[in-house]
Formats: structure tokens, C-alpha cells, sequence
């Protein structure tokens, strides 16, 4: 290619419409060789760059144009209408400072630049300045916009008399508008920037820094924001952060919808003063709470001093006073400390340290003083009288009754009545307790006589009919019986019997204990009679035996025999099923998400976990799995030396098959994974002797030899393009493209011709691993008798005739003795044909 030497000569002009932006400019270049001559009639290509700054500044502005020089080597063109290749041309801010312009020229009409040149534009360009800077007397048009990159005020006005410097008016009745605004666009500005800024440098105690006034009954100053201050007032000396004052409304009004309204606090731990002070000079209320809701009207909370001190010198008023005139507490003492009270009652003369009464109602409902405990899931004591004092010989509890009693039932008019009223209560309606070491008769935590030829000595009767609680529990920690009972005659020491559907007796051992849940011994060996009797004469079960414990290894039963013979029925346990139906035993593990099994039989002799035997036509063993599971799972233990299962026939005139196996699902009919370091993965004999074997690896051996319904040994070759574009039959040739790869051959008497993508290959050759999806390869045959596509373009194939590929994509023909060479031939024909159309024969494929 000639060098060529650029003469430039760059005229630049704007296009302006109204006030809009200017469009393009004009350029012109002068192109010559080196030796001088013009450039005529020839395609250029330009890259044209606009920097800032310098020569070498940042480039603002790309884009790439063409065109052809004319009969004096001109080139014309206008900047702004090519290919941008970066920024945006009418954006351009020709006010911010100086700009250049950068050409880059292919004297070829390519992108290969090879001449290259910089200059400035001068005033001629900033022409385009006429979108914002307005007329040239001094003024503006409205509306104005200007952008420039300057760090000193770039608006500034004095007053030097008593008129407002700056004013903003605005007359329209739309929301949301604003006579002076100053937008910040930073998203992270610098600490304290400011949209608007008020500055009032005069020193005395009347000036603002910024006044916000509204003649009605909107805001004099309104501030917003999403997570920040709304309005923050600062005072670095004694003043106020921000004063409230009003005349006759509301000096501070805060509120919220969904937050906190108001927010006071000193961040100091050294500063002592009030956090609020609040006073009045006249006779309101100092501060006046109220709440329509469900929270407190107050809530105080305080380290080591007073929650709420009240504090009053007349004798007449109270230094709290509380009063509720709806349905609740007029005073609630709350308190989380382990050893002071809520509320302390103290006398410190011979008054009443605590004095509840009724003091008008008559209606029987009212309560002197009322102990309770349980509210909002609090646990203690309703009340508690202690007496600290060891020669204090007055009651610590008295109860008295001056009533005349009346007892229609067992709830009223009881000298002391104790009720525990909570359903979930496991408390004690009264709680006796005796502290002796003897255990004489009557030293009793409670003692019940009946001395009449009637009555109870002790009732105990649960009401409800519908309760679950016991009538009488019976605990003892030591080693003395819960219940001791004696029939000095003919009556039974423990009769107990049930009318509904629960047990007359019930035994259990808790979960830490370790004794029997019933033990029945007969010491007498005169007595003849059954020391456990168990009868039924419904059809419930006579015994039924319940381990329920999820970590108990004992058996809920167990059967024991001590015998030396083996005879039929001679069992640890012995069922029988003597119906036409039913089980001689059932093990039934019925925990869905259990893991046990439902039977496990074990033999530490030399006899069989499990014999099972069917005399008529049923199954020895039948085993099935409705989940995922295995039917029959055998495993030997590592340390065992048996086998996982063994299958043999003993009756020669048995023609039927030692294991059978049927498969109606998708999955693998057998499948085996030695996992062993040696050993072969199948064995199979005849007669005792080897006649086939896979090994470990996967290879097969086999005595007589192997039969495959295929007709053809094929290999597995990657091909050019998508396997989607070959059909069976295609003739392939070897890929000159990529290394042990194939494609369709196309054109006659090919050298490269390597076989035919086979049909259905009997032996399929591959690199790859069985499990390797090979669905991306054809599988190519080498040798013997495959459909393959043939033509006519060598003319008729006659049985017997050496085929050669054609000038048709994957078409074998006819080959020419006369022209065939080594190396040519694909096969020989083993069908006639003489079809005009592309047609499948088969051919002994045989590579020559």
C-alpha cells in the first residue's frame, strides 16, 4: 500500500436552529501521497475525537465517518452525523473550558488509522455557546440553564439599602411548589451541605438566620426526610437548640404516626441535670397524660433512685394518690427484685401495717384484701404470714368467723374454705405437714377420724365430671410405702373398681426409677391359689404388654423355656392360629418413621436365625417393601465370612429357575458394585467350571465365544458441526480440521474416506467410559454389512462393485477400475441399483 500524506484544511461551521442546541459541524480535508499527487475519486475513513482541557485530555465526544475525495482530492464531512463511538455530541458543555479536535484518517476507507493530527478549536465552534449564554447585551432568556465546573460563586448580588437582595415569587395554586429552591444533587455530600443556606452574621439577640412565615394555619418552616432530621436546630453556647413559644395555642406540637412522636435525652454521663423541666404558674396541671390505647399513661424506669417520688407537705393531700373509677386497679405495685416488694404496707406503731376492708357494699362481692398471683405467667405465692420470732406465741394465721354457718353442699359457710381456682393449678387446696421421727399412730400431716358406725375417716372426691385429676395421690420420698392398707377381716385391703373406661388398677415407674410397676408374690407355699389371675369375658385383650419408652431396650414380653429338646411347641413363646384366617404371630412395628424391625430372630448356637417352611403351595419366606427399601436385604458384618444370601435346589426333576427376577419399572433388573479390593463382579459355571466371568475392570471373558444381532464393528468419532446435520448411511470421511473427528464426504474418490455411520452396530468401539453420554458422536462403522447412501454419478451398481465416495454430501457411487486408487475404496456393493434418486444399499464395508 502507497503512504499517503494528509493535507488537512478544517473548516468548521454550526448549524442552529432556534435556541436548540447545535447539530453538526463541517470539515474538510485535502488528501495526497507521499510523492504529492491528489487523492482523487477515493473511499477515506475518519475516527474524530473532541478532547477537554489539552491536546491529550479526555475525550468527550467520538464518532467515526466516511467518505470519497473529489476530483481535487476534497473530502467533505460533517461532524456530528457518523457512528458514535462515545458521548453524546449536542450534550457537549463548550462553555466548560478549552476543547480540541483529534482526527485519526485510513487513507483506505477501513479502521487501520494511520495519520493522526490534533489542533484547538477557536472561536469559530463556540458559536454553538448561542444554547446558553444568551444574548451578547448583557442579559439572559428565560428560561435559562447553564452548567460550569467552578469552585467560586458564580451568582452573587449586594444590597447596599433596606430592599431584599434576592426574591423569589411564585403565583400559582400548585402543590408542591417553591418560589426559591437549592437542590443538592450529590447522593454523598460533604458534612453539613446545605440545598439552602441562611447566614445572619449580626451578634445581637434579634437576628434570625433563616425566617419561615405562612399567613394561615399551614407551616412557617416545613423539613422532610426519609431517615435523617426533618428540622435540626443546634445551639453551641447556653441558648436553646430550637424555641418554642406560642401566645395562646401550643408552644411545641410533636407527633408521629407510627414512630415515637417525641425524643428527649442527655448524652452526657456527666451532666446531672433534669433531662425535663416542667412548671407552671398557675393552677393546672404540670403534666396532664392521657391514652386511648391499651399502654401506660406513664412508665418510669430508674437504676438505683425512684421510679415515681411523690412528695407533699399538707396534710391534706397525698404524696400519690390513685383513682380508677371503671374496673381496675386504682394502685399496682410491679417489681422484679428477689428481696423487696412491690408494695410494703409498714407500722411502725399499733396500727395495721396493711388494712383491707369492705366498707359499704353489702352485696357479698367485696373483698377485704385480695392476694393473687399467676398474671401475665408470674409464679409465687397469693400469700405468705411468716413469724421470724421463736418466742412469739401468737398464731402467725388466724381465721375467724363470727357467721352462723349454713351448709346446703361442702362449699359454704366452712369456718376456712381453700379453693385453688386455676385450672392449670398444681397447688394445693390446703397443704398439712408434720415434722417428727416418730411414726406413731396420729402423727399425721393430716389426721381424719370417723368415730361413728358411719362416715369416712378421709374423702377425697374429684367433682368434675369431666376432670382428669386423681381423687387421692400418695407420695413418699422415703423408704416407707406411698399407701399402706391392712384387712384385719374377710375384707379386701385394696378394693378398687372402675366405672367408665379406665383401669381399677393402674401401675407405673416413672422415668427415673428403677423399681416394678407390680409385684405379686405368695409367701405361703400351702397356698394353692393363682398369684396373677387375669380374665375377660369381652373381647378385649386378656394381657396386653406396653415397653412405653423410646430408649428402652427390654421386651415388652418375654418368654423363656429350659429344655434340652427341640419338639414342636417347646418355645420361649408359642402362638397358634387354629382358625382359617388369622396369624400364628404377628410382629407389627406401626411407627411410621420408625426405624426398628418388626422381627428379629437370633441363634448363638449352630441352628438358623429363621427356618420357614411351606408345605402346600404358599412361599417359605414372602418378603415385600411398600416404600424404598429392599424386599429381602442380606449382608454379612465385616467380620463375618458367610455369604449375603444362597440360593440352592436340591430335587433334580425341579425345572424351575433357582432365582427369578421380574422387572415391570425402569430401574436396573439386577444391579451388582463390588466395592472390594479384588474379585471378579460375575462368575458363571457349568458343571463346577468356568465358562464366563466379568472382572473387576469390566472386561468379559467368554469360553464359546459371543453372538451380537448387529452386522457391523463401529467406533465412536466426535464429528464437524451438529451431529442433528448426519444421518445413517452418510459416507464419512477423516476431519482435516480437528484431530480424531469425521464429516460427510464431499467430492469423488477420496483418499480420507473412513466408513458409514452405522445402523445398528453390533460392536460399538469407544474411548470413553460406560457411563458417558455418547449421544454427541456417530458411531461410524470400520467393517461389515451397513446401509449405506449410493448415487449414480459413476452409473449403474451391480452386485460385487467397488464403491468410492461421490461429489454428493455423504454419497457413495460406482468407482472406475481405471481411476481408483489405494485407499479409495469404501466397500463393495451387496445390492443392485439403478435409481435416479439418492437410495441405501447395503455394503460390505471394507476400507482399501
Amino acid at each position: 500500500m502507497k503512504k499517503v500524506l494528509l493535507t488537512v484544511g478544517i473548516l468548521l461551521g454550526c448549524h442552529l436552529v432556534s435556541a436548540q442546541a447545535p447539530e453538526k459541524m463541517s470539515y474538510q480535508a485535502v488528501m495526497r501521497n507521499t510523492g504529492g499527487q491528489l487523492l482523487i475519486n477515493q473511499n477515506i475513513g475518519v475516527k474524530v475525537s473532541v478532547l477537554q482541557g489539552s491536546s491529550s485530555g479526555t475525550v468527550v465526544y467520538s464518532e467515526r465517518l466516511t467518505g470519497t475525495t473529489n476530483t481535487n482530492g476534497l473530502v467533505s464531512l460533517e461532524i456530528g452525523t457518523g457512528t458514535v463511538l462515545s458521548g453524546t455530541f449536542a450534550t457537549i458543555n463548550w462553555a466548560s473550558g478549552n476543547y480540541y479536535l483529534k482526527t485519526e484518517t485510513d487513507p483506505t476507507g477501513g479502521t487501520a488509522y494511520s495519520i493522526a493530527g490534533t489542533s484547538q478549536l477557536l472561536s469559530v465552534p463556540y458559536a454553538m455557546y448561542a444554547k446558553t449564554s444568551g444574548s451578547s447585551g448583557g442579559g439572559f432568556t428565560l428560561p435559562y440553564t447553564a452548567s460550569v465546573n467552578n469552585a467560586n460563586t458564580l451568582f452573587s448580588i449586594n444590597n447596599d439599602g433596606d430592599g431584599t437582595s434576592l426574591e423569589g415569587i411564585n403565583n400559582t395554586t400548585t402543590s408542591s411548589i417553591a418560589s426559591v429552591r437549592g437542590i443538592v444533587n450529590q447522593t454523598a455530600p460533604g458534612g453539613f451541605s446545605s440545598a439552602v443556606r441562611g447566614i445572619n452574621n449580626g451578634t445581637a439577640g434579634l437576628g434570625v438566620g433563616v425566617w419561615g412565615s405562612q399567613a394561615g394555619s399551614g407551616w412557617g418552616v416545613y423539613g422532610v426526610t426519609p431517615t435523617g432530621l426533618g428540622v435540626y436546630g443546634n445551639s453551641s453556647g447556653a441558648g436553646y437548640g430550637v424555641y418554642a413559644n406560642s401566645n395562646t395555642g401550643t408552644g411545641l406540637n410533636a407527633t408521629s404516626t407510627n414512630g415515637i412522636a417525641a425524643n428527649i435525652s442527655i448524652s452526657n454521663n456527666a451532666n446531672a441535670n433534669n433531662v425535663i423541666n416542667a412548671n407552671t404558674l398557675g393552677n393546672g396541671t404540670v403534666v396532664n397524660v392521657s391514652t386511648t390505647g391499651t399502654g401506660a399513661g406513664v412508665v418510669s424506669n430508674t437504676g438505683a433512685g425512684f421510679a415515681i417520688h411523690g412528695i407533699t407537705n399538707a396534710q391534706t393531700s397525698a404524696g400519690v394518690i390513685a383513682d380508677n373509677n371503671g374496673a381496675g386497679e386504682a394502685v399496682v405495685g410491679r417489681n422484679t427484685s428477689d428481696i423487696a416488694g412491690a408494695v410494703v404496707g409498714r407500722n411502725d406503731g399499733g396500727g395495721y401495717g396493711v388494712h383491707g376492708f369492705v366498707a359499704t357494699n353489702t352485696s357479698g362481692n367485696g373483698i377485704g384484701v385480695y392476694g393473687r398471683v399467676g398474671v401475665s405467667g408470674s409464679k409465687g405465692r397469693a400469700g405468705r404470714f411468716q413469724n421470724f420470732l421463736a418466742t412469739n406465741d401468737r398464731n402467725t394465721f388466724e381465721v375467724e368467723s363470727n357467721g352462723n354457718g349454713n351448709i346446703p353442699d361442702n362449699t359454704q359457710g366452712n369456718v376456712a374454705s381453700f379453693l385453688s381456682s386455676n385450672t392449670n393449678s398444681v397447688s394445693a387446696a390446703v397443704r398439712g405437714e408434720v415434722k417428727t421421727i416418730f411414726g406413731n399412730f396420729g402423727a399425721a400431716g393430716i389426721f381424719g377420724v370417723s368415730s361413728g358406725t358411719g362416715g369416712f375417716a378421709g374423702l377425697f372426691h374429684a367433682s368434675n365430671a369431666t376432670g382428669n385429676g386423681n381423687a387421692l395421690v400418695a407420695l413418699t420420698d422415703g423408704n416407707g410405702d406411698a399407701i399402706r392398707a391392712n384387712a384385719g377381716k374377710d375384707g379386701d385391703a385394696v378394693e378398687a373398681n372402675v366405672d367408665g373406661a379406665g383401669r381399677a388398677i393402674y401401675g407405673w415407674v416413672p422415668t427415673f426409677s428403677l423399681g416394678k410397676a407390680a409385684e405379686f408374690k405368695n409367701f405361703n407355699t400351702s397356698n394353692t391359689s393363682t398369684a396373677l389371675s387375669s380374665t375377660t369375658v369381652g373381647n378385649g385383650i386378656a394381657g396386653d404388654f406396653f415397653v412405653d419408652n423410646t430408649n428402652g431396650t427390654s421386651p415388652a414380653v418375654k418368654g423363656k423355656v429350659n429344655s434340652q429338646f427341640a419338639n414342636f411347641g417347646t418355645a420361649g413363646i408359642y402362638g397358634e392360629s387354629a382358625g382359617t384366617g388369622g396369624f400364628g404371630g404377628l410382629f407389627y412395628a406401626s411407627n411410621a418413621s420408625g426405624n426398628g424391625p418388626a422381627l428379629i430372630a437370633l441363634a448363638n448356637g449352630n441352628g438358623n436365625g429363621i427356618t420357614a417352611n411351606a408345605k402346600n403351595s404358599g412361599d417359605g419366606v414372602e418378603a415385600t417393601v411398600d416404600g424404598t427399601g429392599s424386599a429381602i436385604y442380606g449382608w454379612v458384618p465385616n467380620f463375618g465370612t458367610g455369604r449375603a444370601a444362597y440360593f440352592r435346589n436340591f430335587n433334580t426333576a425341579n425345572s424351575q429357575a433357582v432365582v427369578s427376577v421380574t422387572n415391570v419399572g425402569t430401574g436396573t433388573g439386577v444391579f451388582v458394585n463390588h466395592t472390594g479390593a479384588s474379585g471378579n463382579i460375575a462368575v458363571f459355571q457349568s458343571g463346577s467350571t468356568n465358562v464366563a466371568r466379568i472382572n473387576k475392570t469390566g472386561t468379559g471373558f467368554f469360553n464359546g465365544g459371543t453372538q451380537n444381532s448387529g452386522a457391523d464393528l463401529a467406533e465412536a468419532f466426535d464429528v464437524e458441526g451438529n451431529i442433528s446435520e448426519y444421518e445413517m448411511g452418510d459416507v464419512l470421511v477423516i476431519s482435516t480440521s480437528s484431530d480424531r473427528a469425521v464429516e460427510k464426504s464431499s467430492k469423488p474418490y477420496s483418499s480420507l474416506v473412513s466408513g458409514v455411520y452405522a445402523t445398528k452396530p453390533g460392536v460399538l468401539l469407544t474411548e470413553e467410559s460406560v457411563d458417558t453420554d455418547i449421544s454427541d458422536k456417530v458411531p461410524m462403522g470400520v467393517i461389515g454389512v451397513i446401509p449405506t447412501k449410493v448415487c449414480l454419478e459413476g452409473g449403474e451398481i451391480k452386485r460385487g462393485d467397488l464403491l468410492v465416495t461421490s461429489s454428493k454430501a455423504g454419497v457413495a457411487m460406482k468407482a472406475d477400475i481405471k481411476k481408483v486408487q489405494i485407499g479409495q475404496v469404501l466397500g463393495k456393493a451387496l445390492q443392485d441399483y439403478n435409481q435416479n434418486e439418492i437410495g441405501k444399499i447395503k455394503v460390505l464395508v471394507n476400507i482399501k
